[in-house]
Parts: C-alpha cells; sequence; structure tokens
C-alpha cells in the first residue's frame, strides 16, 4: 500500500491541474512570452530538472531521471550565459531533493534514504555515509549540525550530521500520514502531513532537537498543501489536488492560530514559491516562472514572468537572477 501511495504522489505532484481559488483569487490569462526578463543561460540536466540549490558559483540541480548525467548534477554557473557541468553524482533510487553545506550536499533519496556526498572536488563527488531510516527521504534541510529530513513512513527526522561521515539520528516526530516536505524557520518545522483524501500543515519546534513538539496544526478541506516556503512568519505553501494549482498564503505568526491571508492564482500549477521580501517568485509547471509583488496580499501584482515552453518545478532567487529547474529543459538561467 505505501508503494502504491509513493508513486501515486509522485505522479500527482508532475501533473498538477487548475484550480479556481476561494479567498483572493487572480485569474491571469498568460501567454508564452516574457515580462521583465530574460534568459541568460540554459543547460540540460539529464531529463527532468527537479530541485535546484545555490551555493556561490555552483549550482546543485536535482534531476529525478537516472539518464546521463541525472541524479545530483553540479553546475558552474560563474558566467550565467555559458554554465557547464563540473560533475555528478547518481548511485541508485531516485533523488529528490538536496541540500548544501560547505563541501557536503546532503540528497534526499525516495527510495534509499538519506545521502551524505563530499563535493570538495565538484568533479567527482563522493557518498561518504546514508541514513536509510524507512528508505524514502523526500526533503531535507539543514541548519547548524543538524539534518531534517522528512521520511515518508517515519515522519520528520533530525540526523546529527557534526561527523558528515557518521551521521546519526537524535530523534524524530512521528506523524499519522506520509511526510514529504519541509521547511525550517526560526526554531520551528514546517512540515507536510499527507493522507490520501487531505493534507495538513504540522508545526513542529525543533529548538530542543532532542524532544520535537507540535505547536501548530492547520488542516482545511479540500486543499492537498505542497512544498511550505516560510519567510517572516508567513507560509506561501502549493495545493496540488486534482482541482489544485493555486498558492496558498497563510499567516504563521501565532503558531497555534494559521490562518489565510490569500491565494494568488495563475491559471496553472503552482509548485514552488520562494520570497526574500515583499516579491514572490512561483515556479508554475504550466507558465514557468512568476514573479509577483505582495507587498499588499490582497492585490497582488505580476511584474514580471519568463516561460519559453518547459515545465517548472522549482526555483531559487540570488541577487537579480533566477535559477529554475524546468524538467525537461534542464536548469534555466533568468536575468529578472
Amino acid at each position: 500500500m505505501e508503494s502504491k501511495r509513493k508513486k501515486l504522489i509522485i505522479i500527482i505532484s508532475i501533473s498538477l491541474v487548475v484550480s479556481v481559488g476561494i479567498l483572493i483569487p487572480v485569474v491571469l490569462i498568460l501567454v508564452n512570452n516574457s515580462l521583465n526578463t530574460y534568459e541568460l543561460g540554459q543547460i540540460y540536466t539529464g531529463g527532468c530538472a527537479f530541485d535546484v540549490e545555490i551555493e556561490g558559483d555552483i549550482a546543485y540541480v536535482v534531476d529525478i531521471t537516472d539518464n546521463n548525467p541525472g541524479g545530483l548534477v553540479i553546475i558552474d554557473v560563474s558566467d550565467p550565459s555559458h554554465p557547464y557541468i563540473l560533475g555528478s553524482y547518481y548511485e541508485s533510487g531516485m533523488p529528490y531533493a538536496v541540500d548544501v553545506v560547505g563541501n557536503i550536499a546532503f540528497l534526499a533519496n525516495i527510495n534509499v534514504g538519506l545521502e551524505v556526498i563530499n563535493i570538495s572536488d565538484p568533479t567527482n563527488p563522493v557518498k561518504i555515509d546514508q541514513y536509510i531510516g524507512s528508505g524514502a527521504a523526500f526533503d531535507v534541510q539543514v541548519i547548524g549540525e543538524i539534518a531534517y529530513i522528512v521520511d515518508w513512513s517515519r515522519g520528520l527526522v533530525l540526523i546529527n550530521i557534526s561527523d558528515p561521515s557518521d551521521v546519526s539520528e537524535i530523534s524524530r516526530y512521528s506523524i499519522s500520514g506520509a511526510c514529504p516536505h519541509v521547511h525550517v524557520d526560526n526554531g520551528i518545522a514546517y512540515i507536510i502531513d499527507h493522507h490520501s483524501s487531505y493534507s495538513g500543515i504540522r508545526l513542529i519546534n525543533v529548538n530542543n532537537p532532542q524532544s520535537p513538539s507540535q505547536v501548530g496544526y492547520y488542516a482545511p478541506s479540500g486543499i492537498d498543501f505542497w512544498n511550505p516556503f516560510v519567510h517572516e512568519n508567513m507560509i506561501y505553501v502549493a495545493n496540488h489536488g486534482s482541482a489544485g494549482g493555486e498558492l496558498h498564503i497563510l499567516n504563521a505568526s501565532i503558531y497555534s492560530q494559521i490562518s489565510p491571508l490569500g491565494l494568488f492564482e495563475d491559471g496553472g500549477s503552482i509548485g514552488a514559491a520562494f520570497t526574500n521580501s515583499s516579491i514572490v517568485y512561483f515556479a508554475d509547471y504550466q507558465n514557468g516562472l512568476i514573479i509577483v509583488d505582495l507587498m499588499d496580499i490582497s492585490n497582488p501584482r505580476v511584474i514580471g514572468r519568463h516561460f519559453d515552453g518547459g515545465h517548472s518545478y522549482d526555483v531559487v532567487v540570488v541577487g537579480d537572477i533566477a535559477y529554475v529547474a524546468d524538467r525537461e529543459d534542464g536548469l534555466e538561467i533568468i536575468k529578472i
């Protein structure tokens, strides 16, 4: 049953459909062009670029295929107009998400758990340890000497990575459903609690790593939450249900009283959001990169977009450049 559910969520996550908003809908008719953006560079990563992390002049892209290169693809982006692959890592399973700290990449793999990769030589990444758990790590975020991973059937797991060659479990917080995503901010882990008929967001206090505890929960009916991103007590979280596609904006200033502020809908299927200010960058499977001014939550304004026919899964912005994991188009580097 778990295997079937795992396959189902992967299929759903890459085949989202249009939804009608219920709070503050903003319906846009987007054409296949760009607004206030242009492409600096692009590079193929294997067939299905799914996740991206930027550290300095290097992009770490997770391509969920095992084609050449596939897996964890390490790309030099020092010249954004001429990115090139330095090296790649793939051993088995399906890498799904990555976080990078220093010379170590932590690779969540939905078939073999957490892989710890030494990337000090980016041309020759080498696995130095592994945490298996149930074997299904879907997401990872590293803060300090702790890796927060979400294990499909074990919930939130805190891993001691002080010695990356000998990682060990500190504690875990089990949930009733499956756990596909985590975002940690200010001592709180925001995790998705996925069930067959609904999903919710659980807020777990991880300030005491030995004893994580729940401090908030939000699970409105009819919404299948996906991939939360948190900034200044605001949760940006997609709805990837069969009638979803929109991005929900939630107020989490009081952990025990999460409340909806609004939603953004562009007629496509938003899967990821990134922000460090009032400007929010959306990766939309149908419509590409969408840039929205949310200074006034009640009146979101589209101020930029980039779409050239790909299928955007993830976005990270550094300065005035957006790095988009764009499925078959690989990594797209967009001037914004």
